[in-house]
């Protein structure tokens, strides 16, 4: 019995399960705009949103306080261990998020389903985009 556990399983154990999360994770925060199943961006969403809340914790304690900034930027370093990625999400995501107090993206049902177990597709983005629209959103499965 799964009493008072929390989270969604996605049929996967524990360990592909977190590498899926990171993956969808760096993939949104790569591209700003993604598809994916409804299962899969419901499961990550609550984990975006609170890197996201940290990133702009960190960006408003930049020039102020350092410890706190240092403190914040390793809390962010567990789950986003790329660097790169780690300095666009402070620099450009998190000041493109600084006006909004949670809720920096949204799932929006595609028409089609995915192709083989005809899971409910969704296009999962950020509300505020901090970059130029793609045409298409780039599928991360």
């Amino acid at each position: 019995m799964r009493h008072r556990v929390a989270g969604r399983r996605l049929a996967a154990d524990t360990q592909h399960r977190e590498a899926m999360r990171r993956n969808l994770a760096r993939g949104i925060f790569t591209h700003s705009r993604i598809i994916t199943t409804q299962a899969k961006a419901k499961a990550v969403r609550p984990f975006v949103e609170k890197l996201v809340t940290r990133a702009r914790r960190a960006y408003q304690l930049k020039g102020s306080d350092r410890p706190a900034y240092i403190h914040q930027l390793r809390l962010l370093r567990r789950d986003v261990p790329d660097r790169a990625l780690l300095k666009f999400l402070v620099e450009t995501i998190a000041p493109a998020m600084k006006d909004r107090p949670g809720g920096y993206t949204r799932i929006v049902r595609d028409a089609r389903n995915q192709l083989g177990d005809n899971a409910p597709r969704v296009i999962w983005e950020f509300v505020d985009r901090p970059e130029a629209p793609a045409d298409e959103p780039v599928a991360v499965e």
